[in-house]
């Protein structure tokens, strides 16, 4: 109602400066009212945004939050990226952005691996006793829940949670971490955050939890902090503002409590987001690294009817504006150009794909207009396994097409269309990884990758297990291991 009076106010007053000049009939009137008048359009312009971006943030928050074994909650982060699309932004989004900073920090290279516990949401059910122990340098075990500003996990997830960690007893350099929140989790978050005296009753649950089950750090999920309020001089900015004292809070423990355990944080790509609900310089200070969750960027939705790539490297020429920033390439620099150092930056890389229906099987190419979800996965997301056996069965004679300017690939055949990840893809995104410098990647998730090696690729079964992630970690670790051998040669 503000927004509205607040504009009739504006037209009023447009009205009488309208009337004074042409009563005037001056020049120097006639100046002053085009000035009022402009002053006037930007105010409407204004309340105007103010509405549309209420109007979002609404219509977001009018879904109720899934249950955690609702298959919902696995589209709630990309219906959230999709709905951003719809704010208009005009800004053209540069090809490259020039480096802010150099890495500071010389540490041990990332590779951080999601392994949601069964019936968190996944559809394919990968047991503990079936995790490779060598396949990742960390592991997230997601995702627990916060009730009563307290870390929750159910019976069956500390059970999981209790497995993940005697992997440590075959590779005693793994480090296994909790992860809390994830896509539709937010709920408990808000109320934690909103004081110290909560906050202390959550980091009370987690210094228990890491030592019962001798984990080595806690992972925040939480999507998105500030992204619901109403006001952000009410309310938003504090938000905000608690998010980042919890950070300094555990950290400020872990240092008083003289353990190294890890703080991490998984941050969205969009620069709107990441402006509405994060302090960068506080994560500098007080996180190990940032889990960037740079996928999603395309999914079907109402407010975005076309075919798109779940995690391209870099952007399309003919991609301008906003669609030119929906790549890891810009999200890196975007980051880093608002200070977080390269040695925080561990980018994500899906093990999952998007799939749409097409509305014209003879117009497949990326962008083309979709009537839903394809027939693949569910709710439009398919695990890569299932990518595999559709082109070695019914997709026969599916067009598979590696797109050069993104370094992703695409499939489609009659009206299924799928964005996807291979050995090669993941691969090409593991080498800008290392040729920026970065922290490491970040693998979502375990799960939706070949655990089974159904679609062997490997030379040998073993090798079949988990490609995407084994073609990551090998370009990543024993690569550069190989390569630093080979500097000490010369």
């Amino acid at each position: 109602m503000g927004a509205r009076s607040g504009a009739n106010q504006s037209y009023s007053h447009v009205e009488s400066v309208q009337q004074a000049a042409h009563t005037s009939r001056s020049k120097g009137w006639l100046r002053g009212a085009r000035v009022q008048c402009l002053c006037a359009c930007v105010t409407i312009a204004f309340f105007l945004l103010t509405i549309v971006l209420y109007k979002v943030s609404q219509s977001l928050e009018s879904d109720e939050a899934p249950s955690p074994n609702d298959l919902e909650k696995i589209a709630y982060r990309a219906r959230v990226y999709s709905q951003l699309a719809t704010e208009g932004i005009e800004e053209p989004a540069p090809q490259t952005v020039p480096l802010l900073l150099e890495s500071t920090a010389n540490r041990e290279v990332v590779v951080s691996c999601y392994y949601n516990t069964p019936g968190n949401g996944e559809s394919n059910q990968l047991l503990p006793s079936n995790v490779h122990p060598h396949l990742c340098t960390h592991i997230n075990v997601a995702f627990a829940r916060i009730v009563n500003k307290e870390i929750y996990l159910d019976n069956s997830q500390y059970e999981t949670l209790r497995q993940i960690v005697t992997l440590k007893n075959l590779n005693p350099k793994l480090k296994i971490l909790l992860s809390v929140g994830g896509a539709g989790g937010d709920k408990g978050f808000p109320e934690m955050v909103v004081n110290h005296a909560a906050r202390k009753v959550f980091i009370r649950s987690i210094k228990a939890i890491l030592k019962n089950y001798t984990l080595d750090g806690i992972d925040l999920d939480w999507e998105f902090p500030a992204m619901y309020q109403r006001s952000i001089e009410e309310s938003g900015g504090r938000e905000r503002q608690h998010f980042s004292q919890l950070l300094r809070e555990i950290r400020m423990e872990y240092i008083r409590e003289k353990h190294n355990y890890l703080l991490t944080v998984a941050v969205p790509a969009p620069e709107t987001l990441v402006d509405i609900s994060y302090d960068v310089d506080q994560l500098n200070m007080y996180v190990d690294y940032v889990n960037i969750m740079t996928y999603d960027f395309h999914y079907y939705t109402k407010y975005t009817p076309f075919t798109g790539l779940n995690s391209p490297l870099y952007p399309r020429p003919m991609e301008q504006f906003y669609l030119a920033s929906l790549n890891i390439n810009y999200t890196v620099h975007m980051y880093l150009n608002k200070g977080l150092d390269k040695s925080k930056i561990v980018v994500g890389i899906p093990t999952y794909g998007h799939t749409f229906m097409l509305v014209n099987p003879d117009n497949p190419s990326i962008g083309s207009p979709a009537s839903g979800f394809g027939s693949l996965g569910q709710m439009g997301f398919v695990n890569y396994p299932d990518v595999c056996m559709y082109l070695r069965g019914s997709g026969d004679g599916a067009q598979v097409v590696f797109d050069n300017a993104t370094r992703v690939p695409y499939m489609y055949k009659d009206r299924e269309w799928v964005s996807y990840d291979t050995p090669q893809s993941v691969m090409d995104k593991a080498n800008y990884i290392k040729e920026k410098g970065l922290r490491g990647a970040m693998i979502y998730s375990l799960n939706a990758d070949d655990y089974e090696g159904v679609c062997q690729e490997g030379r040998w079964q073993e090798d079949s297990k988990f490609p995407l992630s084994q073609s990551v970690k090998n370009t990543l670790i024993y690569n550069s291991t190989r390569e630093s051998r080979g500097r000490s040669r010369d």
